[in-house]
């Protein structure tokens, strides 16, 4: 008699994490490729997550997505560390090679993916960008964009020392920091607005930003994705701009962690954002 094959287990971490979007995915995902595998949730106090990671290797669990506030902490926990990963100083996936725990960040790849179907490789090239934030998401936007060779990237955040840190960091003569106070004039020609700051997320202030001097069909990226959309998409929508959501973002960074964890590719299709925003839609 054949043995089933052993169920293959795989989570996200976070503290708290019961909000989060990943289980929904993986879990579509697996039952879509017909595999004997699961995806759950898992707390982890961030006092606790460096020994909880390191202990990875030796229990049955393939790997953990990491979500804030314990990206850091996973970078610390790793064996060894992808070269996005070192980019960024953080890990959002841990997975196990043999003895060891991986790290790796797949944020980048989940930005780009949206912008490049939609937006093009060349628009890019050709446009002033603008990046509102300075924290972990910006800086792997910024790292994406400066691979794809944009030409022209100017930095905002609403702390301005963070945003002079973060250009300072960075280095390169493409990249500039704009004061806060100096936003509304920042966006001028720009052809693509990247919010890559918690501003419009729910519960919190909406972005304090005009978007009337953004160059005629630009584009308006939100890495948010709950609400879908944020008040800065429906101002973008309202001038006639091109918008892309953060779900799109979300679920393309979920892709190559479902094949690291599980060794299999996540089906292509838009299915799954119709489930999430289903699911979306009942929470709410």
């Amino acid at each position: 008699m054949t043995k089933a094959p052993l169920l293959k287990v795989a989570g996200v971490t976070g503290w708290p994490v019961h909000h989060s979007l990943s289980p929904i995915l993986h879990n579509y995902w697996l039952k879509q490729c017909g595999l004997n595998s699961a995806y759950t949730m898992f707390a982890v106090h961030p006092d606790e997550a460096v020994r909880a990671f390191k202990s990875l290797p030796h229990t049955t669990i393939a790997g953990v997505n990491v979500t804030i506030p314990l990206k850091q902490k996973a970078y610390e926990a790793a064996d060894e560390v992808s070269p996005e990963a070192r980019m960024l100083g953080v890990c959002n996936l841990l997975y196990v090679r043999g003895e060891k725990l991986i790290g790796h960040n797949t944020d980048m790849e989940g930005f780009t993916e949206p912008l490049l179907r939609r937006v093009g490789h060349g628009f890019v090239n050709n446009n002033t960008v603008l990046v509102i934030g300075a924290g972990g998401a910006a800086r792997a936007v910024l790292g994406a964009l400066l691979n794809m060779g944009a030409a022209e990237i100017r930095l905002i955040n609403r702390t301005d020392a963070r945003a002079q840190e973060l250009v300072s960091a960075v280095n390169i003569p493409s990249l500039t920091y704009v004061p806060w106070q100096d936003r509304h004039s920042a966006i001028y020609g720009a052809g693509l607005i990247i919010n890559a700051s918690s501003a419009g997320m729910g519960g919190k202030n909406a972005l304090d930003i005009k978007l009337d001097y953004v160059a005629p069909n630009g584009w308006v990226y939100d890495l948010i994705y709950t609400p879908q959309q944020t008040p800065l998409l429906k101002k973008a929508k309202k001038l006639g701009l091109n918008t892309i959501g953060g779900l799109d973002m979300l679920i393309a960074q979920a892709r190559p962690s479902f094949h690291l964890l599980y060794g299999e590719m996540a089906p292509i299709g838009s299915e799954v954002k119709s489930v999430i925003e289903n699911h979306l839609a009942q929470r709410s």
